[in-house]
Parts: C-alpha cells; sequence; structure tokens
C-alpha cells in the first residue's frame, strides 16, 4: 500500500509546492500517512519508504533526438521518431528512486527547479514478496501515460501468469519489475491497444487519449482481474484499487476496493478550484474534499451532469463514476463547478 498525489492545473505550478512545501506533503506521508481526516475507517498504510517517484510534463524542444532502445518493438521510442524530429510535444518525465523520499536531496533540488500543470507523485511501501528497486517505483510511464496504484491485488502471485498471457507482446515486454501495480497498467496498455479509437500503440501515440478512452480501458483491467480471481478460485482475500492515469491532459482516478463496503478501500481525497486559493488550502489541516464510498448515482446532480456529456456506464459493471476536471482543454465547470474559473481552475487528488 503506498500514497500518492496528481495535480492538473490550467497554469505550471512548482513541484515542491506540491510535494515538498504542505503540511501533509508527500513527503510527510512517506514517514507518516495515518492522518486521514473525513475517514473513520482506512485501509492505508503508515509508512512509506520503499521508494518514491515523480511525474511530470514538459515540451521537448530538442532539435537533437536521441534514439530510444528500451522497447524492442519501437526501437526509436517516443522521442526519436522522425517524424517529430526537431518538433515540440508534451513528454512524460519520471524520476525515481530507491532511497525514502524523506532522505534524497536530489528530489528536493528537482522539485525546486521543475515546473508542470501536471504532476504525478508516489511513494511506496512494498507489497509482499516484491523487491525494493527503480523498476518497482511507481509511477510507470508507457509513451505520454503516467500510472501509479495505491492498493494490491490479493494472491497476485498466483495470478501473475494469467495477467501476462493477456498482455500484448508490447505490453508484455515493457514489464520490468515484479509489481502487481505494473501488471495492471500494462493490461490497461493493452485494452488501449486493441480499442478501436485507431490510434496507433500507446507506446508511440502523441496526441491525447482523452478520459473516457483511458475510463474504459481502465474498467476492463478492473473487470478482467476480478474475472481472473474467480477463474482461480480467489475469492476470500480482497483487493484494492485506487489508481491515478495520466496523459498530462486528463486524468482518471478510481477508489475501489472489491469487498467494499465490508473492508474499505485506501482514503481518496480532491481538491478543484482557483489555483491560488488550492495552494493556501493544501497546508490546512482539514481536506477540501473526501472521496466517500456512497455511489455518486445518489447525487441526481450528478447523474444529470452524465447524462448531459453523454457518458455511460458498463452494463457488466458496478463501478460508479463521478465526473470532475478531466480535461484542461475543456475545463468549463458548468453545472458542478460553476463559481470555478476554467482559466485558473486547478484539480488536485491524493
Amino acid at each position: 500500500m503506498c500514497r500518492w498525489i496528481t495535480l492538473l492545473s490550467a497554469d505550471s505550478v512548482s513541484l515542491s509546492d506540491i510535494i515538498l512545501a504542505p503540511s501533509n506533503s508527500l513527503v510527510q506521508l512517506s514517514k507518516d500517512a495515518s492522518f486521514h481526516p473525513g475517514y473513520s475507517d482506512t485501509n492505508n498504510h503508515v509508512m512509506n519508504g520503499d521508494g518514491f517517484g515523480v511525474g511530470w510534463y514538459h515540451t521537448n524542444a530538442a532539435t537533437c533526438p536521441y534514439e530510444e532502445s528500451v522497447h524492442p518493438f519501437h526501437t526509436k521510442g517516443f522521442h526519436g521518431s522522425d517524424e517529430h524530429k526537431g518538433s515540440s510535444q508534451t513528454l512524460a518525465a519520471v524520476f525515481k528512486d530507491t532511497q525514502p523520499a524523506w532522505n534524497n536531496a536530489n528530489l528536493r533540488e528537482i522539485c525546486m527547479a521543475t515546473r508542470s500543470d501536471c504532476i504525478i507523485a508516489h511513494v511506496r511501501a512494498a507489497s509482499k514478496n516484491t523487491g525494493v528497486s527503480q523498476a518497482n517505483c511507481h509511477p510507470f510511464k508507457a509513451g505520454r501515460l503516467l500510472f501509479c496504484h495505491n492498493g494490491r491485488i490479493d494472491n497476485f502471485s498466483l495470478i501473475r501468469r494469467a495477467m501476462m498471457a493477456h498482455l500484448s507482446d508490447e505490453a508484455y515486454v515493457a514489464v520490468r519489475g515484479t509489481t502487481d501495480s505494473e501488471c495492471i497498467f500494462a493490461m490497461i496498455l493493452t485494452y488501449l491497444a486493441r480499442d478501436d479509437s485507431g490510434e496507433p500503440s500507446p507506446f508511440v501515440q502523441t496526441t491525447t487519449f482523452g478520459h473516457s478512452r483511458i475510463a474504459a480501458a481502465i474498467k476492463k483491467t478492473l473487470r478482467t482481474i476480478e474475472i481472473m480471481l474467480h477463474e482461480h478460485g480467489l475469492t476470500e482475500g480482497y483487493c484494492t484499487f485506487n489508481f491515478s492515469c495520466t496523459d498530462g491532459e486528463s486524468v482518471v482516478v478510481t477508489r475501489f476496493c472489491d469487498k467494499s463496503p465490508d473492508i474499505p478501500p485506501p482514503s481518496l481525497y480532491f481538491a478543484y478550484g482557483n489555483a491560488q486559493r488550492l495552494y493556501s488550502e493544501l497546508t490546512s489541516e482539514d481536506p477540501v474534499s473526501f472521496v466517500s464510498q456512497q455511489s455518486s448515482s445518489d447525487d441526481s446532480s450528478l447523474d444529470k451532469a452524465d447524462s448531459d456529456n453523454g457518458s455511460d456506464t458498463d452494463s457488466e459493471t458496478t463501478y460508479n463514476e463521478k465526473p470532475v476536471l478531466l480535461d484542461k482543454l475543456e475545463s468549463r465547470p458548468g453545472r458542478l463547478f460553476p463559481d470555478v474559473d476554467a482559466q485558473t481552475a486547478c484539480f488536485i487528488v491524493a
């Protein structure tokens, strides 16, 4: 079990304002994650000292692209294709290490020197039978997608072979670590590659994915994992899936436990509003809002927003969706957040 934070903003912000400065910052959560206001019952790990990672988005203006050989299916990789030589494009960058976040000087230097309008960061508490290595640190990256996970697949070692067999060839060879989280991300990438969007492989796609497409792949992944667990007779334990997945323009997050409400998912909070106001509230002792276990269908205004926005729910699943700010370019709060100016809007979830 781990902790993560994701920010999507209309304006770029300093990584230090999100990861270092708040009183309950991600660095603080790596030492003590027991603070969870608004919840009477949680499923959180108190210490997260088995590594960390931070991801952000930037515009690449390099005129001398390099060849990326880490993925055998795409030798020139995301950065070095002839099509984008010398052009500016939005790229994801990641810095990860196995040191505790509170004890890494390079993390502080990078955070103080870097700004971005989309930030995702993670502190890790290693699950049983997984090693502490950079390959196992989140966020995981594929092309312009970044993904992190707080939670676990119960008895993952017993379904790992089945999960790996379900992956596309390129997703299979991209798995470098031993975590359930990376296998989950690989399965999401597999479903993205198999959808009918007409886009190239998610490992090389340079355009945005859109929240609907990412959400559909995540729901299919969750459903596939549930089916695999039942097929292997692994129904006694519980699994928790707090995901954050972003392409730099959209963010899709989940808070889910397959045994809820008997066993709660890990806590999850979100804040949405004017960026400057949110920065001041980050140091507050009270959360702006916390995500409950109640179905979003209990809120008629959210139901209406879902209907008006044309979103649909997979009839074969019971996952509840709550529309918040998902696309910066379409960040017109309208019915849900009429008091927020889209030009200064900021979304934080942790």
